[in-house]
């Protein structure tokens, strides 16, 4: 199916019930869908150009976790831990600073394989490239919900199945990060703050620090300091 993007969904969604077209649409905060049924042609829409010029990450993206899952087989993801953790019991008097990963789940996905260094390395050519490198892989597997119309006119809504393999694999880029967050507080005991998807926060001692990012650095994953 050719897929081209696009500007103002309103006006081919208008147009294609003016001419009695058959197609589906979707709408999504990053963007949106349009599918010709019958000419089998995928529009994609985003009045953006800053994410629009990123889009092409979608399909590097795509095919990289393809061609892992058919060379390696499905993904089992590590155990679950929470995306966010508290410690209620640290003292709020203790001068506290925070670590963060930069980029982590892209990061993480490279370093696992499930992506190629190619498409790694595109996603940094520019900043403007996060919230396209976060979409990337959050939609991995996801089901979508489209609204169907046919001779131009609304019939029902139709939702694709997810993909499980998909999902398994970005569950364990997920979970991947939260447990390496979970390893420090462990380690960092009372002198633990709280994490945050992939931000850690903790008592500012320079063998808290030393600990964190000596950690960080075994596992080749890139961080900067976040000061509170």
């Amino acid at each position: 199916m050719k897929t081209e993007v696009r500007k103002d969904l309103k006006k081919h969604v208008d147009f294609a019930i003016k001419f009695k077209k058959d197609f589906k649409v979707r709408r999504s905060p990053n963007f949106s869908e349009m599918i010709m049924t019958n000419g089998k042609q995928r529009l994609l829409f985003n009045e953006n150009s800053t994410f629009t010029s990123g889009l092409f990450l979608f399909r590097m993206v795509q095919r990289d976790i393809k061609e892992y899952i058919e060379s390696n087989g499905a993904v089992t993801p590590i155990d679950e831990a929470p995306v966010n953790c508290i410690n209620k019991d640290y003292n709020k008097k203790n001068k506290t600073i925070g670590v963060d990963l930069n980029h982590a789940y892209w990061r993480v996905a490279y370093l696992k394989d499930y992506i190629r260094e190619e498409t790694y390395l595109k996603g940094l050519e520019s900043d403007k490239y996060k919230p396209i490198r976060l979409s990337a892989l959050s939609n991995l597997g996801r089901s979508k919900v489209y609204d169907v119309y046919e001779n131009g006119e609304y019939s029902h809504k139709e939702k694709t199945e997810y993909n499980q393999e998909y999902l398994d694999l970005y569950n364990d880029i997920r979970y991947t990060t939260f447990n390496i967050m979970k390893e420090l507080s462990e380690q960092l005991g009372k002198d633990f703050h709280s994490w945050r998807t992939d931000c850690i926060y903790f008592k500012d001692t320079k063998k808290n620090m030393k600990y964190v990012t000596e950690t960080l650095d075994s596992y080749d994953l890139l961080w900067k300091v976040e000061k509170v």
